[in-house]
């Protein structure tokens, strides 16, 4: 039903975007005038079995089409996840880079910049949790003995598959809790569950918010959290007293946890003024842990800068890691699928 619903949406915004012949060569212009060739053979619209020949008042646009699966035929189909990717065009850390760069340089063209907005930032006053599901990673589904309605337990598992499609499987299996909640000020979070810091709760804000981009940073920079604050990162059974490396809000760094080697980069000498040139945004201010999950955020979705700024450089620091690059290639496969359908619903 998730993925019937977002094809039908996709066939739409492609039709409709195919209605306006002047539109259609403004946008042909511009692409020549910028070096991007038009291509000029009639474009075909295939969805499922069925094939639509689209033309407008002589001008002709390239072949789409769009599969059973509800994948373009250049997207690759996860069954398991019913999601579907981009395919990853590289072999090795540099070329991986590379592609990402090539990639985003190609969203930012199409939707603009990915990181416009900042984050929503979490406020816990007046949040109300609705309903608690549970999550079943193997049918990509949720759950709830709660009394809720089919519209609203279609409407909840959309939100859910909304962040499931940009985080592969493999990435979030300490999530097993989803929470669907109320609130003006937060669009996401995410928390600890169980007594022993092994599973962890998605939350989102039973609203919708106006812009993708928005969405797609806070998405994120709330998984960043996790990233850095799961149970092989921080010693949540060890007191500030007790702890041998060092103690933040969150509690006690192992000594080869990520954030601990983040944060005696940026923010153990003290310099960490508010200073713009110094953060990818206004929220990574408040904290090593926002500066980290912003800083990651901007890693994903930003080709890859010069270092210019402590911002640079915070960004930079996820490139040491090989198992960063891959995790941004990854979310980046999956981002270019999720943004044409998610802007296709604004």
């Amino acid at each position: 039903m998730k993925r019937l619903r977002w094809f039908l949406i996709l066939v739409i915004f492609i039709l409709a975007a195919c209605g306006n012949d002047s539109v259609e060569k403004q946008t042909n212009e511009s692409k020549e005038a910028s070096g991007v060739s038009v291509d000029e053979t009639t474009e075909e619209v295939t969805a499922e079995e069925t094939t639509e020949e689209v033309s407008v008042e002589g001008e002709t646009l390239e072949e789409i089409e769009i599969l059973d699966n509800g994948c373009y035929s250049d997207e690759i189909y996860i069954e398991h996840e019913q999601t579907c990717i981009k395919e990853i065009e590289c072999t090795d850390y540099e070329s991986c880079i590379e592609w990402g760069n090539q990639l985003i340089s190609n969203l930012e063209y199409d939707y603009g910049s990915l990181v416009a907005e900042e984050s929503v930032a979490t406020d816990e006053e007046g949040l109300e949790v609705l309903v608690t599901y549970d999550i079943d990673l193997e049918t990509e589904e949720i759950s709830t003995l709660a009394n809720v309605t089919d519209e609203e337990l279609e409407w909840h598992g959309d939100l859910w598959f909304s962040f499931s499609w940009l985080i592969p499987e493999e990435y979030r299996e300490a999530f097993n809790k989803f929470d669907v909640f109320e609130s003006g000020n937060t669009l996401a979070y995410v928390v600890i569950n169980d007594d022993y810091a092994e599973y962890w709760t998605l939350g989102m804000n039973n609203q919708n918010i106006e812009l993708a981009s928005e969405t797609l940073v806070t998405y994120l920079h709330e998984y960043a959290h996790y990233l850095s604050l799961n149970d092989k990162e921080v010693d949540y059974f060890t007191d500030e007293t007790g702890c041998n490396s060092v103690y933040i809000e969150s509690g006690c760094l192992f000594e080869d946890a990520y954030i601990l080697d983040f944060y005696m980069q940026f923010w153990a000498d003290g310099s960490y003024d508010e200073i713009d040139s110094y953060y990818v945004s206004g929220y990574a201010m408040t904290s090593p842990e926002e500066d980290f999950s912003e800083s990651f955020a901007h890693f994903v979705l930003t080709q890859t800068p010069e270092a210019n700024t402590i911002a640079d450089e915070k960004i930079l620091w996820f490139y040491q890691y090989e198992e960063f690059v891959q995790l941004r290639t990854e979310i980046l496969s999956r981002v270019a699928t999720w943004m044409v359908r998610s802007v296709a619903m604004e």
